[in-house]
């Protein structure tokens, strides 16, 4: 009686409250469902955009100004190290440049860009931190926003690793809120945006991220109509870099559809007049600023003018930043100058010389970028050149030979070629190549001198198998159709002994040459489909000590672009001696060692890590397989506090077969960041563990 009583008390209540508690649910999805359904149309116009659009910006041409204010905070002699920035490592702290581009776009991530004006307060006219030029031009349509580097978050592709949020606005805008999924990375950025309701158009763009050690902030205007619609009219961004105890800012503005138009031969540095001509907004306060001091230090002024209060506040403000500064001297150290552009020219800044018909350039003598290291290749360090000059439009000469040396191995490498091309619509030309391979050779040698001499001969340290390897080669190359490249050509070697003196002991030859013409066919079925070659080689017996061969090999490579710059790399062939007069110098085209490794994009994939050097030579006969994935964002980015410093990821798989041994098999993990690139590798006979090992190189500032 007492429960009835009390449910007969109660139950009006309870069933008033749960009533209520269904209305608000109801209500509450009915919000939330008519949100996201809203929230869907709008991102789908926005994804679609790009593809609505994208016919209106081909061959799209726009006049380009920007200017940029550099403010250096802190500094040491480490800042000399850094490729583009030793012009401002000394001297003044505060720098403006200003430049007037023309932009011509064959599609949203492919354009050229033709530099008509500059003006700096850069010594010698320079730039500084060339790698900001990207950040001029956002790509916020395409996969990535910065050339090939920072996922945007309003491409269809790269919802799975953003968060979104949307505000419903007036005059049918909407403002998207957009931030990384998971964890930071630095692939990836957070901010907001106002897009249009109706169409999907991005308006406005704020956002915040770091890549390769830069901090930045931008504010961008997109254009309203047309090719303009999918490129920035404004974009404001704010830059911080911090390394080695150096604090560099930047501010710059870019402005897009400027109404100057100049003639396409206009190409001048340090014109004021012109670019004060052509400014389509003003400098601030802070740039005039430095502009006064530079020409008051290069005595372009008579009388200090008059200052206002504005310019004294922000001059103090400067002044803090600064380390006092000694009284300026009327004697000048010519000899300090002279060494420190001996220093900056020649060891820690690449040379560029370019003009209509060709360049030079030399990569920096002491460059962290070229060190690579791996543990049976050991520690390697490379320089290159490049040189060109052009003689009409059709054809041109280049030059591009690079020196390395591997300490492990203690051998020097060079590769020297000069290419001529006679006709570039059909890859048409003619190359001659002087360089070194790796040093070569067999322990079929020592088996031949050990069955002669005595089995218990002891030849350990004596490297009788090793042969220095020169050569000289020259190729014509010509695609007479578009799917088809044909090469042809002759190559001579030369294999010299590296122990002479003993070889002759035994009664073996110290020298061994080879003449070869060759022939090599490359067909590309379609765009999309694998890269199919087939290379021949024939030695000619001149006399004893030319080697008579026959080598076939065959090869496929196929590289696949899925979504979110996910890319597979596939590659596959063989090879075979048909004739061979001995078998000390089993040498292919399509599968060799190399002592001299390069970074994450030259041969860390599609070659074998941990393979013994000796088995590069010792069979007639060898059937390869190598496949890699490669991916932004794969696992390496989850990891706490050094997983946001993950750029790009890969997994390898590859097996070899070759004479006298079982299968070999390779299992990798790679990645790259900002610093280094390193691959961990496993290698495998049949399905039996036999070593592991990595691979290193520097990756620093290879974007500069």
């Amino acid at each position: 009686m007492v429960f009835l009583s009390l449910y007969t008390i109660f139950a009006p209540e309870i069933m008033k409250r749960l009533l209520l508690a269904i209305l608000i649910t109801s209500a509450i999805a009915t919000s939330v469902s008519g949100e996201t359904q809203t929230d869907s149309l709008v991102m789908n116009r926005m994804y679609r955009f790009l593809e609505n659009n994208i016919d209106k910006l081909s061959d799209f041409s726009t006049n380009v100004y920007a200017k940029h204010l550099y403010q250096v905070h802190k500094r040491n002699a480490t800042l000399m190290a850094i490729p583009s920035m030793y012009t401002i490592a000394y001297g003044q702290r505060a720098f403006v440049c200003e430049e007037y581009n023309r932009f011509t776009f064959h599609s949203l991530e492919h354009y050229e860009n033709k530099r008509q004006a500059y003006c700096t307060t850069i010594p010698g006219n320079s730039r500084t931190m060339s790698v900001l030029f990207k950040y001029l031009t956002p790509n916020f349509y395409h996969v990535t926003i910065y050339d090939d580097h920072v996922l945007s978050p309003f491409c269809s592709e790269n919802r799975i690793y953003y968060r979104y949020k949307t505000v419903p606005l007036a005059n049918h805008k909407v403002r998207l809120y957009f931030r990384p999924r998971l964890v930071r990375n630095t692939q990836l950025v957070r901010g907001k945006a106002i897009l249009d309701e109706l169409t999907g158009r991005i308006e406005q763009v704020e956002m915040e991220g770091e890549f390769d050690m830069i901090r930045f902030q931008t504010l961008t205007m997109m254009g309203k109509e047309g090719a303009r619609a999918l490129l920035p009219r404004i974009c404001q961004t704010s830059i911080s870099f911090k390394f080695g105890g150096n604090h560099v800012t930047s501010q710059f503005e870019a402005v897009f559809d400027c109404p100057v138009t100049l003639a396409d031969s206009v190409n001048v540095k340090g014109d004021r007049n012109l670019m004060d001509s052509i400014r389509p907004i003003s400098l601030s306060a802070d740039e005039l600023a430095v502009w006064d001091e530079f020409d008051r230090r290069n005595g372009l002024v008579e009388e200090e003018p008059e200052v206002d209060s504005d310019t004294i506040q922000i001059t103090q403000a400067w002044v803090k930043e600064e380390e006092p500064q000694p009284a300026p001297s009327s004697h000048r150290n010519y000899l300090k100058e002279i060494g420190w552009d001996l220093i900056g020219e020649n060891l820690i800044r690449s040379l560029k010389t370019e003009s209509d018909k060709g360049y030079l350039k030399l990569s920096p003598i002491l460059d962290p970028q070229y060190v690579s290291y791996s543990k049976s290749k050991g520690l390697a360090y490379r320089i290159k050149l490049g040189a060109k000059y052009k003689f009409n439009d059709t054809s041109y000469i280049n030059f591009n030979p690079f020196i390395g040396y591997n300490f492990k191995f203690r051998e020097f490498y060079y590769k020297a070629p000069f290419h001529l091309y006679y006709n570039e619509q059909k890859d048409a030309g003619i190359e001659l190549t002087f360089g070194n391979d790796n040093r070569i050779g067999s322990s079929v040698i020592l088996d031949e001198i050990k069955k002669e001499y005595g089995e218990d001969l002891n030849l350990d340290g004596k490297d009788l198998e090793l042969f220095d390897d020169n050569y000289i080669r020259l190729l014509h190359h010509i695609q007479p159709t578009k799917r088809i490249r044909v090469e042809t050509g002759m190559v001579f070697h030369c294999r010299t002994s590296l122990n002479s003196e003993e070889m002759r002991k035994y009664g073996k030859e110290t020298q061994y040459f080879s003449l070869a013409p060759s022939l090599s066919v490359k067909w590309m079925p379609s765009s999309k489909a694998p890269m199919f070659s087939v290379n021949y080689e024939r030695g000619i017996k001149l006399n004893q000590k030319y080697i008579c061969y026959e080598r076939w090999e065959a090869d496929a490579s196929y590289k696949k672009y899925l979504c979110r710059t996910q890319l597979i790399n596939a590659r596959f062939g063989g090879g075979l001696y048909t004739v061979k007069d001995n078998n000390f110098f089993m040498s292919f085209a399509n599968f060799r060692d190399n002592n001299l490794p390069g970074g994450w994009n030259d041969d860390f994939a599609g070659n074998f890590q941990l393979l013994n050097s000796r088995l590069y030579n010792e069979s007639k006969y060898y059937l390869r397989g190598n496949l890699s994935f490669e991916t932004p964002l794969l696992a390496g980015y989850l990891v706490p506090i050094v997983g946001r410093y993950v750029e790009r990821e890969r997994v390898y798989v590859s097996s070899l077969s070759i004479d006298h041994t079982r299968l070999y098999s390779e299992l990798g993990y790679g990645f790259t960041c900002r610093f280094f690139s390193m691959g961990l590798f496993t290698s495998f006979l049949n399905y039996d563990y036999q070593d592991m090992g990595c691979k290193f190189t520097f990756e620093l500032f290879n974007r500069w």
